[in-house]
């Protein structure tokens, strides 16, 4: 798999809400963070967040389970497929 994006994993970390650092921040596994979630009254911003900060581990368990699974049903397998394609930018 040639990755692109910044390696897992991700953590969702609450932040102090300065003007240079917002309250909900994704972090990576070096210092800094990879993107401030905010609240758009679109659900729960820490929901968001929580699942912004588990996608490396999700497109993981989705790559696995297309390489590897020849019991799960086709459609379950296609939606995986089409989920890794949105990730890696190929939709």
């Amino acid at each position: 798999m040639n990755t692109q994006h910044t390696p897992g994993p991700w953590r969702y970390a609450r932040g102090n809400g300065s003007p240079t650092t917002g309250e909900h921040m994704i972090a990576g596994a070096t210092p800094g963070y990879l993107a401030e979630v905010r609240d758009v009254g679109s659900g729960s911003v820490v929901a968001n967040a929580r699942l912004i900060a588990a996608a490396p581990e999700l497109l993981e368990a989705l790559i696995v389970i297309t390489d590897e699974s020849v019991c799960i049903k086709s459609a379950v397998v296609e939606r995986a497929r089409a989920a890794i394609a949105k990730a890696r930018g190929e939709t």
